[in-house]
């Protein structure tokens, strides 16, 4: 039974994790809503995410596959709750709002689970709530946060999977190997990080197993046998779950896309959107070059590692540096900025910052296992002393443009000042209430690639005739038998424009066709083009 005192001490612990969990939320929620709605800027990945939930419900042809088969799907899935309030709620596709709470929430319940575990390890809560807030307002991380990105979800799980982990390296409860499990599957659902991160705990495991854990071996019992066959159970929990989330993505690609990596070679995938960048100097001399490719990465790999260094000070003063956990440590911490290395040798990555940037989670969600270790209390000074230099240190990269163009944005557009790629959404919305006031009712075939921000602004979204629609490719082929009365398509050439359309007609933005006429030029960017008649089912 626990005593009064223990049941006050609960409760306070309790008001401080719901406290740090409420108080993140609601700055993440008023720094989005300064973006969305006062500003009018989005990440374009971010609502891209919301606009593939809004297909879902609100398409031509509304069905679960229109969430998309290249970027993992449970952000999302998330975003599709909010999404049912959009007939009373336009906001929540409009301005994006659905990935804003979607952000917010993982992020809120990020700086909860790490106060709590934080306090579960015997530290004292101003520690928990210090160390809790100097991650969660971190510049870096609180921008992901509140643009509907996929990063706050997969970090919230990533660490969830990470301090399970200790907790059973710690006690070797089941329980927390089987929570760990299926925050790696869930961690799958959002990024693809998940798999090289996955691989760095299954080797943990291995390791703790083979090499850590002190069981008493039975009679007739080989030795290694015994070691082996316990770690057999506990690879069974931990792998299950990952690997089956692997093959079912994999599987639903084959059956819905017929390519089981789609996700990886389709039209619309990661390889075929960056195609356009490889042509600059930086990325080419990147390719099948190991050396170039892991200096690129170290560079971006430094700026947060301040924590790790701290945590690694503290194994050398506390002589548990030639343990076997530091080794899980930096397997963990190098797990995903190995991939980055992988992609950019391949072409297949643009390395910006924020790929590298999960190597901070894993030192935040390391912090309270290594901190309960501690024989001198001062030193928790050490990784206080790292957490406010990384603090700063993030603060200043992301007023760098040539650090961090893709996070740099954000403050490109604050306080009056834009950047080209506000004015092309404004744009995108021009031509969305240009066609709600000429064109309610006429069906307009359009690549949703590109044009995902005019089909959220749009008051009549189901007359676009988008990709994830049944019949899109034939539709393309022959518009006016599957009563496409306009075409819109973008400006060809941009390395960020993928269109199906312009790939199977390449000369009609700028020479038109003898099929369709010519109605509007939106600033050069942007035309629609009038279906007269039947192009006889032969794309040219």
């Amino acid at each position: 039974m626990a005593t009064v005192e223990e049941e006050l001490r609960i409760c306070r612990d309790r008001k401080i994790v719901c406290l740090i969990g409420i108080t993140v939320f609601l700055l993440e929620c008023a720094a989005g809503y300064y973006y969305n709605v006062y500003v009018g800027y989005y990440h374009s990945d971010g609502i891209s995410r919301v606009a593939n939930a809004f297909y879902v419900l609100y398409s031509r042809n509304p069905h679960l596959g229109a969430i998309g088969f290249v970027w993992n799907p449970l952000p999302s899935m998330v975003d599709l709750a909010f999404l049912l309030l959009y007939p009373w709620i336009p906001a929540m596709a409009t301005k994006g709002i659905a990935g804003l709470l979607m952000s917010a929430i993982f992020a809120s319940l990020t700086a909860s689970m790490l106060v709590r575990f934080f306090i579960q390890r015997g530290l004292p809560r101003w520690c928990a709530v210090v160390f809790s807030l100097l991650y969660s307002l971190n510049p870096m991380v609180f921008l992901f946060g509140f643009n509907g990105l996929s990063d706050a979800p997969f970090i919230f799980f990533a660490i969830l999977s990470i301090l399970c982990f200790l907790d059973w390296l710690d006690a070797y409860r089941i329980g927390d190997l089987v929570v760990a499990s299926f925050a790696l599957a869930l961690a799958f659902w959002c990024r693809y990080e998940a798999v090289p991160f996955g691989l760095s705990i299954i080797i943990g495991c291995v390791i703790t197993s083979m090499l850590v854990q002190r069981n008493a071996i039975p009679p007739n019992e080989r030795h290694f046998s015994y070691k082996w066959s316990r770690t057999e159970g506990i690879l069974a929990v931990i792998v299950t779950p990952l690997c089956y989330s692997v093959l079912l993505w994999v599987l639903l690609n084959a059956i819905i896309m017929h390519n089981p990596l789609y996700f990886l070679n389709g039209d619309y995938s990661n390889t075929a959107q960056i195609q356009g960048h490889l042509s600059s100097f930086e990325y080419a001399a990147l390719l099948n070059n190991p050396v170039k490719a892991c200096f690129f990465a170290l560079r971006k790999v430094l700026v947060f590692s301040a924590p790790l260094i701290a945590i690694l000070i503290l194994k050398l003063l506390n002589r548990r540096f030639m343990r076997w956990d530091t080794l899980i440590l930096l397997g963990m911490f190098m797990s995903m900025p190995m991939l980055q290395i992988i992609m950019l040798m391949k072409g297949s990555s643009l390395g910006w910052l924020r790929y590298f940037m999960y190597a901070l989670p894993v030192s935040i969600a390391w912090l309270p296992y290594e901190l309960s270790k501690l024989k001198r209390k001062w030193q928790i000074v050490i990784p206080l002393v790292a957490m406010i230099a990384n603090f700063v240190i993030l603060s200043y990269v992301i007023t760098q443009p040539s650090i961090a163009p893709d996070e740099n944005t954000f403050l490109q557009n604050t306080f009056g000042y834009h950047n080209q790629t506000y004015y092309d959404e404004k744009q995108w919305g021009e031509i969305s209430r240009y066609l709600d006031e000429n064109y309610p009712h006429s069906t307009i075939l359009v690549d949703s690639f590109s044009a995902y921000l005019i089909i959220l602004e749009s008051q009549f979204s189901r007359r676009f005739y988008i990709s994830s629609d049944y019949y899109f490719t034939d539709a393309i082929s022959d518009p006016e038998k599957y009563g496409v009365s306009y075409i819109l398509i973008p400006k060809p050439g941009s390395s960020s424009v993928i269109s199906a359309i312009n790939n199977a007609y390449p000369n009609l933005f700028y020479h038109g066709a003898d099929w369709a006429e010519l109605v509007k030029d939106f600033g050069s960017n942007w035309r629609l083009y009038k279906v007269i008649r039947s192009t006889g089912g032969t794309v040219k």
